[in-house]
């Protein structure tokens, strides 16, 4: 059924079906369609029906009536024109559409907004700084909302979950004006609050309540206290007392209705106790947190059981070949000791290791060795596109591949299976690259095959230097052997 539905006005959204009944517009109280804008009249005009036909006729009204901007006295309606009379627009919905069609948006002619009834509030206090917009009537900032807006981006796009929730932490402590902040998560099995984030302007002891934080667990219920030491709920704390505690706010952490932890604020400051604006924004950063550790935790979990499907299939590779065995996870382990060396974040580093451990998977689709008379290039470079077809064909794992592809490249563009050079080179391939090269020659190196020893292999590859890999990693990988860490077990998976 065609409808005539208001775009703008003082009934817009409003929607009126087009039958065989005339439809008449104005200001008068009979009128089907009412309009009460200045300069309408009161019978001012009118749509009706012929056959599957609508027309809308203007009644000798004061001020016209207009279709698509044009002054009409009688005119066919099409779907999409658009009717003005008055300051109302209304648009003309043919309604035989159906399916993907009856969902289309329809945009106005892009008019200029009114300066004087329009109000824009700022969120985004960062995009738009080398070009601010021009203004359109009143501009408001909202320190609370603006505050859940960063929370949200935030959450958007960091990968860490240490990250994540220091950011979140700053902001809180940023949006309530706190001297000192804590986030505490509930740990799995004892249901102990761990501090998973601290931040404090103050060079003093930290001051948690234990009574302030044992009641918003066990009730749910976010707290302030403006002067903690008068608060006839916690005054009689012997916490309260011992470390001077003023103004509190504490706010649950829930997820999947259930608490998960605690964002806990404090100032000492008596001119900045905290208000009842404040207590609404940490609460809701609290939730905003919550809901995010939560996820994390989950994604740790799957990533943990990703690794052990990972591994079992790499463990199945290796098994064809027992010279092998134990070597993929050998260069993942080195490859995450370097990346910590180099200070890659939790998410970066959990990338390489994947990628370090599928870094020779392509094998599990070749022979063992070599048929007599193939290519060696050829036979060394082919495990490498398999590696990649086997490993692009699983969901969520692009940020991976390019160590799987590229591990085989070196500095000086003598590798392959593409030739790169220097920092064409991924970051986490140059790790691999150096990881797997290591283990090789501690594993399989020498004339025996059995192996050469790690000073002598790290006195080597030093003196390759930038000609075969990156010096960067190549340091790191000297600090990893001289202070301990390169031998040591990944626990990257672990959950937070």
């Amino acid at each position: 059924m065609p409808i005539i539905r208001v775009k703008a006005g003082a009934e817009v959204g409003r929607a009126y079906d087009i039958t065989n009944e005339v439809l008449t517009i104005g200001r008068d109280p009979s009128a089907l369609i009412k309009v009460m804008d200045h300069g309408v009249s009161r019978q001012h005009a009118e749509i009706f029906k012929i056959g599957e036909m609508c027309f809308i006729r203007d009644l000798k009204s004061t001020n016209g009536t207009f279709v698509n901007d044009g002054k009409v006295s009688e005119e066919l309606l099409r779907a999409g024109d658009q009717v003005r009379i008055g300051n109302t627009v209304m648009t003309f919905e043919d309604g035989g559409e159906t399916g993907e069609e009856s969902k289309k948006v329809d945009f106005d002619q892009g008019r200029d907004l009114p300066a004087n009834s329009t109000i824009e509030l700022k969120l985004d206090r960062t995009a738009e700084k080398s070009s601010p917009p021009e203004r359109v009537g009143k501009e408001i900032d909202h320190r609370n909302l603006a505050a859940l807006y960063d929370v949200a981006r935030i959450i958007g796009t960091e990968k860490d979950s240490a990250g994540l929730l220091n950011k979140i932490l700053e902001l809180a402590m940023q949006a309530t004006n706190a001297d000192t902040g804590y986030m505490l998560l509930l740990e799995k099995g004892s249901g102990k609050l761990v501090p998973k984030a601290t931040m404090s302007k103050e060079k003093t002891e930290p001051k948690i309540s234990r009574t302030i934080v044992k009641r918003v667990v066990q009730h749910a219920r976010a707290i302030l206290t403006s002067d903690a030491m008068l608060d006839s709920r916690f005054a009689g704390s012997e916490s309260i007392v011992m470390k001077n505690i003023k103004s509190v706010l504490c706010a649950p952490m829930v997820a999947r209705d259930r608490i998960t932890g605690i964002l806990y604020l404090h100032s000492s400051k008596v001119a900045q106790e905290f208000s009842s604006e404040d207590l609404e924004v940490a609460t809701a950063i609290a939730l905003q947190g919550g809901i995010a550790a939560n996820s994390f935790q989950a994604a740790e979990v799957l990533r943990k059981t990703l690794v052990s499907f990972v591994k079992t299939l790499v463990s199945a590779s290796e098994m064809r070949d027992p010279r092998t065995q134990g070597h993929a996870d050998r260069v993942a382990n080195f490859a995450a000791a370097i990346g910590h060396q180099m200070k890659l974040p939790k998410g970066d580093l959990q990338r390489l290791h994947l990628a370090a451990l599928l870094h020779d998977v392509g094998k599990m689709g070749q022979p063992v060795e070599m048929p007599e008379g193939g290519n060696h290039a050829q036979w060394r470079a082919e495990h490498v596109h398999l590696g990649e077809k086997i490993v692009s064909t699983i969901e969520g794992f692009e940020d991976v591949l390019p160590g799987v592809k590229h591990h085989h490249e070196y500095m000086d563009g003598t590798g392959f299976p593409a030739g790169l050079r220097g920092d064409d080179i991924p970051l986490p391939a140059r790790i691999i690259c150096v990881a797997n090269e290591f283990d090789n020659a501690t594993t399989r190196g020498g004339l025996q095959g059995t192996g050469l020893p790690v000073k002598e292999v790290l006195i080597d590859m030093g003196r390759t230097g930038s000609g075969r890999y990156d010096d960067a990693v190549i340091q790191a990988l000297l600090v990893c052997h001289r202070n301990g860490t390169l031998f040591e077990p990944s626990n990257l998976f672990d959950n937070m």
